[in-house]
């Protein structure tokens, strides 16, 4: 029989095998790795013996937020079996954390099922675009007053106040710009006479580069500052010799996939399902 219990730091050997062994995996799109998890709610482990049979985490980060971090299955074993007693206990632990909502973006479709049967719904798609080298950019009069700069870690709490230009689910935490930014080797902000109003966080190097967030402070969009941050990436991987650039954004995002068809991105026909669940 099935036990089930909230993954601890002491896990990690169990999670790391799990993590080798399973050969369903679904890990979500950002800068933490699933051990990195452990030891917050709601992270559940399902054992049989001394082996995982299953994980599912789904943390708040930010603290209204939640996205399904982490799913795994071991061989042997059904998804009903497995995450349906785990999910009655990730359920409570985020009305006790007055998350409501949780969602879920999927890099394949195995998990499907689960959402359908727990009262997910697809909500959005997020597509992917594709910029070779020798792409043509439509040029743009640069705004006066502003500066693109590399970005220093004093910059976070103005870093973060720009990030509101995101929405829920798709705001990151202080934290989690942070751990981005020491991940990668370009993060820049765009300063308007000396105020920081853009950031953007890229990852890549001569074999390919990524662009993985730009944001501009609500109440400076459409100025031409999001153009003067694209403009910086392109010229820095230009530099390093990438033969091309990706981007991730929603499908029903129109601003963003205006600005980066502007410098020459194009949908490459692959998209992530956005899924997600409103916790009453």
């Amino acid at each position: 029989m099935l036990q089930v219990r909230a993954a601890q730091p002491s896990d990690r050997a169990l999670l790391n095998h799990l993590l080798h062994s399973s050969a369903k995996t679904h890990t979500h799109l950002d800068w933490h790795s699933p051990q990195s998890w452990l030891g917050k709610r709601p992270f559940h482990i399902a054992t049989q013996g001394d082996a995982a049979a299953g994980a599912l985490a789904a943390p708040p980060d930010p603290l209204d937020t939640s996205w399904i971090r982490f799913a795994a299955i071991n061989n042997g074993f059904t998804l009903n079996q497995v995450f349906d007693p785990m999910w009655l206990p990730t359920l409570s632990a985020l009305r006790d954390l007055n998350v409501r909502r949780i969602a879920c973006m999927l890099l394949d479709d195995w998990f499907v099922p689960q959402l359908k049967k727990w009262g997910f719904r697809q909500v959005n798609d997020v597509v992917v675009l594709l910029r070779p080298s020798n792409a043509p950019v439509k040029n743009r009069t640069a705004l006066k007053g502003l500066r693109i700069r590399l970005a220093r870690d004093s910059d976070i709490d103005a870093i973060d106040k720009v990030d509101a230009a995101f929405t829920t689910p798709w705001r990151y935490s202080k934290g989690t710009i942070l751990q981005a930014m020491s991940q990668v080797e370009f993060c820049s902000v765009a300063e308007l006479n000396g105020e920081i109003v853009g950031y953007q966080i890229s990852s890549g190097e001569r074999s390919a580069g990524h662009l993985a967030r730009l944001a501009v402070s609500p109440h400076h969009q459409g100025k031409g500052i999001g153009h003067a941050l694209l403009s910086e990436i392109t010229r820095h991987f230009d530099r390093l010799g990438a033969p091309q650039i990706t981007v991730n954004t929603q499908h029903d995002n129109m601003a963003s996939l205006s600005l980066y068809r502007a410098f020459g991105f194009e949908l490459t026909g692959d998209h992530y399902p956005v899924w997600q669940m409103m916790i009453s």
